[in-house]
């Protein structure tokens, strides 16, 4: 059984590749969306991440600009959830040799743009050329100004908060590989929701900005998963109320919806956050600026996950959701 993340073959293989020494709770090791650096003064989350055709994205269903989109968003999730803004950026690149000008103008334009939009710059990485499997990797660094965010946070007496809509990239994801994405009423919502997630960056660095440690993770594998992390690095007991879960009311509807609340409870690459903390009224307020945010259930002393239906009956929630 993995000590400090959610079962499945991607958490089992990070915990049987390392020792019990390179896992922390203080955002210093194995454990959070990043890792915390103290350098002159002040504190920065690093993180990376690659994503690969074939296991991320096809490119028969997105261009190669919409891939490279997507995987730098995920990255700038990952230091949102630590509670800070990128600022610097270095892109491992594995470009298919058959890509021309055109492409590559359009990953240069595309490059330009999120560095203006987001604040941030690619400051070196590495390229390659490929026959075939194309690849993104990115480092990501971003200075965190108050609390950073952890895992570890959580503590008996928290309210839960997710941010956005749950489950529509999972119900994307099902359209494009069920070739039913051209019959679906409002497709395009949830394929835009799969290609093009919109992560509240400026969410992370409110949560740090407060008075109180928070609690945090990107809803990347999917809410069971997130809330695994969570309990286990926390050794706290999440219960999350299925009536207060923010999802679309015709998911149901959508061809081959009969499987609609898997894509709810462990639909990933949503990349919103998960957290939890004791905030006042005011605060929320406050926070909500940042992003559509609602209160989804409770902490308590004990472990594991579990989740209550609407006539109250509460339940074991496993966790399940993407793995690669």
């Amino acid at each position: 059984m993995n000590r400090h993340f959610a079962a499945g073959g991607e958490f089992s293989l990070i915990e049987s590749l390392f020792d019990a020494s390179h896992f922390a709770r203080d955002g210093r090791g194995l454990g959070d969306d990043g890792y915390l650096l103290d350098v002159g003064g002040g504190t920065w989350a690093i993180s990376t991440d690659s994503s690969v055709e074939g296991i991320h994205y096809r490119l028969d269903w997105t261009d190669p600009a919409g891939a490279l989109e997507k995987a730098l968003l995920s990255n700038l999730s990952d230091i949102n959830a630590m509670g800070g803004r990128t600022a610097l950026a270095f892109l491992n690149l594995g470009a298919l040799k058959s890509w021309d000008e055109p492409i590559l103008k359009s990953l240069r334009a595309t490059l330009s743009r999120m560095e203006s939009a987001f604040g941030f710059r690619v400051v070196g990485g590495d390229t390659v050329r490929k026959e075939k499997e194309s690849f993104f990797a990115f480092t990501v660094m971003g200075k965190v100004e108050g609390k950073p965010l952890l895992r570890s946070n959580a503590r008996p007496g928290h309210r839960i908060y997710a941010s956005g809509v749950l489950g529509r990239s999972a119900a994307g994801l099902h359209l494009l590989a069920s070739a039913a994405a051209k019959s679906a009423k409002d497709a395009e919502r949830y394929l835009s929701a799969h290609f093009l997630p919109q992560p509240p960056l400026g969410l992370g660095p409110a949560l740090a900005a407060c008075s109180q440690p928070v609690a945090a993770i990107d809803i990347s594998d999917g809410l069971s998963s997130e809330l695994w992390h969570l309990s286990r690095q926390s050794g706290c007991r999440l219960t999350v109320e299925w009536g207060k879960l923010h999802y679309d009311a015709d998911l149901s509807l959508l061809p081959g919806g009969e499987g609609w609340k898997d894509w709810v409870l462990h639909g990933g690459e949503e990349y919103q956050l998960l957290f939890t903390g004791d905030f006042s009224d005011v605060e929320i307020a406050g926070l909500s600026l940042h992003a559509d945010l609602r209160e989804i259930g409770r902490v308590t002393a004990g472990k594991g996950v579990a989740i209550l239906d609407d006539a109250g009956n509460e339940r074991e929630l496993q966790a399940a959701g993407w793995g690669h």
